[in-house]
């Protein structure tokens, strides 16, 4: 018990150390380099989209409640956990990163994104993140937690390699269409809501089998 009560609270330690490293890089050092161009909308829309990075590996864990039989109560609330988790660190980088700035590059006031557009990616943020972890909880019913998150990697370097060089294959002027769209806080504004609602229909959907106990 002792052996198990000090490997979970060195586990916790290293989450708590990764966990500050990655605020400091991203929510003090960035800001601190790029200045006011942090504000940068599709800097700011990545950063919002860091929640994916958290939830993801700590949604595939939930293979472990359903090894055990765990009931729906029991993988809905730790859902909401490791959501609750991931997002909250995501809008405390996002805050550090802001006031980091502003403190770096002070001209008077407080230089922020407007704030229709930030709460268009952050709830996009979390309803992305709660698609993510129905996805991993349902997937957790034929795989292993390391074979959610082989399968999670290998999605996230699809659609990272289809963002990088996806536009290559596209017709010049669809290229400078879609770059002026990602520059405008407008257009990253609506798709950001669009998201909000596909990720939400997506999460109810995966939610059904998620209500029902493994084997029925």
């Amino acid at each position: 018990m002792f052996h198990a009560g000090y490997t979970s609270w060195a586990l916790m330690a290293r989450q708590a150390l990764i966990v500050l490293a990655v605020v400091v890089a991203f929510g003090v050092l960035v800001p601190l380099y790029k200045g006011f161009g942090f504000l940068d909308p599709r800097i700011i829309a990545a950063y919002a989209c860091l929640a994916l990075l958290f939830v993801a590996p700590a949604s595939a864990d939930l293979a472990a409640l359903y090894a055990e039989k765990a009931s729906p109560a029991a993988v809905l609330a730790r859902m909401g956990l490791i959501v609750a988790y991931g997002w909250g660190i995501t809008v405390l980088i996002l805050v550090t990163g802001l006031v980091t700035m502003n403190l770096g590059n002070h001209r008077g006031g407080f230089a922020a994104p407007p704030w229709r557009f930030l709460t268009a990616l952050l709830a996009f943020s979390l309803m992305a993140s709660f698609a993510i972890a129905a996805l991993c909880a349902v997937l957790a019913r034929r795989f292993s937690a390391s074979g959610i998150k082989a399968i999670l990697r290998t999605g996230f370097l699809v659609l990272l390699l289809l963002l990088v060089f996806g536009a290559r294959f596209l017709p010049e002027s669809w290229q400078l269409e879609v770059l002026d769209h990602l520059s405008s806080r407008r257009e990253l504004t609506r798709l950001a809501w669009e998201g909000s609602g596909l990720a939400a229909v997506a999460s109810a959907i995966l939610l059904i089998p998620i209500l029902k106990r493994p084997g029925e």
